[in-house]
C-alpha cells in the first residue's frame, strides 16, 4: 500500500470516512467588508474638515508672519542705509563748504595785495583744505595755470597734469579706509582691501583782476572710503557720488568701481533719485545692473548725490532664514495636526471594526447553533437510513461494493467478498482488485497478458456492459460481475448468480470495520462517489 493510501487510511473509520468536520464557531475578518457606519463616516469627515482647517490656518498665519518678518528687517536695512547716506552727505556739504570758505579767503587775499598771495605758502597755513583737496591752482583767462601747489602743473592748462582722470582713478586703501600704502599688508589684514575710484572735480571762484582769471581746487573725499569701511554692509555693495546735472558718477567705492558704468543718466535709480531728493529704491544699480537696495540723499545746496546700496540678497538673508525656519516650524506643526488626525480617524475605524465584528461573530454564532441542531437531527437520521442499509446491504444474497470517482474501493459486502476470490482492502483501486483476482486464478498468465486482461474487464465493467464478466464461485457457480456507473461519479459492482445464500458473520471486538471480509456499516458521511 502507498504512503498517500495509508495517510488516508489512518483517516478513516471503517470502511469510509468522515467527509466533513464538526461545525465551528470561527471569528470572521470583517476587514475585507466596509466597517464604516453613518457615524464613522461623518465622524471621520469631521475630522478630516477640522485638521484641514486647523492646516490652512496655520499656513495663512505663517504667511503674514514671514511678510512680517522680511518688512521688518527691509525697514531697519533701509533706515541704516538712509542714515549713513545722510550723514556722508552732510560730511561732503562740510567739506565743499570748507573749500568755498578757503576759496573766499584767496579772493579777498587776491584783491587786496594779488603779489603777496603765494599759494605754495599758503599750503602750509590751510591744512584742512590740503586734507580734502589735491590741487589749489590759480589760472589765467585760458585756464593757463599760473600759479599751483603742484609746481609741475604750473605753464599747462587745467587738468592737463592729470590724463588719468578722464577715467577716473583707482586706489585701493586699507580695509580700515585708511591711505597708508606703506603698510597696506600688514594693517590690512583685517579684512579685504577696498577698492575706490574718483574723477577730478573742481571748485572754481572768479578773482577781480587781472580779468578772467580764477581759482580753483580739486576735491577729493576720503570719507566715502572711510564709511564703506565702516559701514559693514556685506558682499558686494556701493557707496557712490553722482552729480545730478548730467547723471555721472563722480566717485564709486566697493568692488565694482573696478570697471563702473558712469553715465546714470537713463538708469532708473537716477530717475528715482532726480524725483526724490531723498529716499530708498530697490532695483539694478546702473553702474554694474546688480539688485541692490539704495539709499540716497541730496548734498545741501550742490548738486550732488550720495548712494549707499547693499546687494539686496545680502539684505535678506536674515528675513530668508527667518522664513525658512517659519516654514519648517508651521510644517512640524502641519505633520502634528495630520498625525492626530490620522490617530483619531484610526480610532474611529477600529471601534467601528470591532462593532462590527462583534455583530458579525454573533450573527454567525447563532447560525452555527442553528446549523449544529439541524446536524444533530440530520446525523441522527442519516446513522438510522446507514444502518438500515447496512443490514439490506451485509445480508443480501447478491455482492456489492462501492468505488469511488477515484475508482477505490469504499464497501463491500460479504457475498461480494464471498465470490470475488481475494481479500479485498479499504481503497483498493479497481485495477489491483482485477489484477489480484486473475493472478489467484491463472498463476501462469504472463504480465502483458495480465495487463491486458485487467484493461479489458476494466473497460467492460467502467462502460457498464450488461452482459457483465463470468466469474467463478468459490462453490462453483457461474457467477456474474456486472458495472454500474453513477452519473455523480464512480460506480458499483453487482456481483450475482449465488445459488445458496449465506449470513454474513458478526465481527469480532477486535476486528475493525474494513480489514477483513466483513464490510464496516455505512457512516451518516456522503460518499464521494
Amino acid at each position: 500500500m502507498s504512503n498517500s493510501s495509508k495517510h488516508r487510511s489512518g483517516r478513516r473509520t471503517g470502511s469510509t470516512s468522515a467527509r466533513f468536520k464538526p461545525s465551528e464557531l470561527v471569528p470572521v475578518d470583517a476587514g475585507r467588508r466596509p466597517t464604516f457606519t453613518l457615524a464613522n463616516k461623518l465622524g471621520s469627515i469631521a475630522v478630516g474638515l477640522v485638521a484641514l482647517a486647523l492646516i490652512v490656518l496655520i499656513w495663512i498665519v505663517t504667511g503674514p508672519v514671514i511678510a512680517e518678518q522680511g518688512a521688518g528687517i527691509r525697514e531697519r536695512a533701509e533706515k541704516s542705509l538712509t542714515a549713513q547716506a545722510a550723514t556722508l552727505a552732510e560730511t561732503i556739504s562740510n567739506e565743499l563748504r570748507m573749500i568755498d570758505q578757503s576759496l573766499t579767503i584767496i579772493q579777498a587775499a587776491w584783491k587786496q595785495d594779488s603779489e603777496s598771495v603765494d599759494l605754495i605758502k599758503w599750503q602750509q597755513k590751510m591744512p584742512a583744505l590740503t586734507g580734502v583737496a589735491d590741487d589749489l591752482f590759480i589760472a589765467d583767462e585760458n585756464s593757463i595755470i599760473r600759479q599751483d601747489i603742484i609746481p609741475q602743473a604750473v605753464g599747462q592748462g587745467v587738468g592737463a597734469a592729470y590724463v588719468r582722470f578722464p577715467h577716473g582713478v583707482l586706489e585701493t586703501f586699507q580695509s580700515n579706509g585708511s591711505s597708508e600704502t606703506d603698510s597696506l599688508l600688514i594693517q590690512g589684514t583685517g579684512g579685504p582691501p577696498v577698492d575706490a575710484r574718483q574723477f577730478l572735480m573742481y571748485l572754481v571762484r572768479p578773482l577781480d583782476h587781472p580779468k578772467g582769471w580764477h581759482v580753483g581746487a580739486s576735491y577729493h573725499s576720503a570719507e566715502l572710503t572711510r564709511l564703506f569701511a565702516q559701514a559693514a554692509l556685506g558682499f558686494n555693495p556701493v557707496v557712490a557720488l553722482v552729480e545730478t546735472q548730467h547723471g555721472n558718477v563722480q566717485a564709486v567705492v566697493g568692488p565694482t568701481a573696478r570697471r563702473p558704468k558712469t553715465d546714470l543718466s537713463k538708469s532708473p535709480l537716477y530717475a528715482a533719485m532726480v524725483r526724490d531728493n531723498s529716499g530708498t529704491w530697490l532695483g539694478p544699480t546702473g553702474i554694474d545692473d546688480v539688485e541692490r537696495l539704495h539709499a540716497f540723499h541730496r548734498v545741501p545746496h550742490r548738486d550732488m548725490i550720495v548712494v549707499v546700496a547693499a546687494t539686496w540678497d545680502e539684505v535678506m538673508e536674515p528675513a530668508n532664514d527667518l522664513a525658512a525656519a517659519t516654514r519648517v516650524l508651521a510644517g512640524i506643526a502641519t505633520a502634528l495636526v495630520l498625525a492626530i488626525a490620522a490617530v483619531v480617524i484610526w480610532e474611529l475605524y477600529t471601534i467601528g471594526r470591532r462593532r462590527r465584528r462583534e455583530k458579525i461573530y454573533d450573527r454567525n454564532r447563532a447560525e452555527v447553533e442553528r446549523l449544529r441542531s439541524e446536524e444533530a437531527v440530520f446525523t441522527a437520521h442519516a446513522q438510522l437510513n446507514a444502518a438500515r442499509l447496512n443490514a439490506v446491504v451485509a445480508n443480501a444474497s447478491d455482492g456489492l461494493a462501492l468505488f469511488d470517482s477515484g475508482q477505490r474501493l469504499l464497501q463491500w459486502n460479504f457475498a461480494f467478498a464471498r465470490g470475488i476470490g481475494i481479500v479485498p482492502r479499504q481503497e483498493m483501486p479497481l485495477d489491483a482488485m482485477l489484477r489480484e483476482q486473475i493472478a489467484s486464478a491463472d498463476a501462469d498468465r504472463s504480465e502483458t497478458d495480465s495487463d491486458a486482461e485487467v484493461a479489458r474487464r476494466g473497460s467492460l465493467l467502467r462502460a457498464g456492459d450488461p452482459a457483465g464478466l463470468p466469474v467463478k464461485g468459490p462453490g462453483g457457480e457461474a457467477l456474474i460481475l456486472r458495472g454500474l456507473p453513477i452519473e455523480q461519479g464512480g460506480f458499483v459492482l453487482l456481483l450475482n448468480g449465488f445459488t445458496t445464500w449465506q449470513p454474513a458473520p458478526m465481527p469480532s471486538p477486535q476486528k475493525t470495520p474494513g480489514d477483513g471480509i466483513n464490510p464496516a456499516p455505512l457512516t451518516p458521511a456522503p460518499v464521494d462517489w
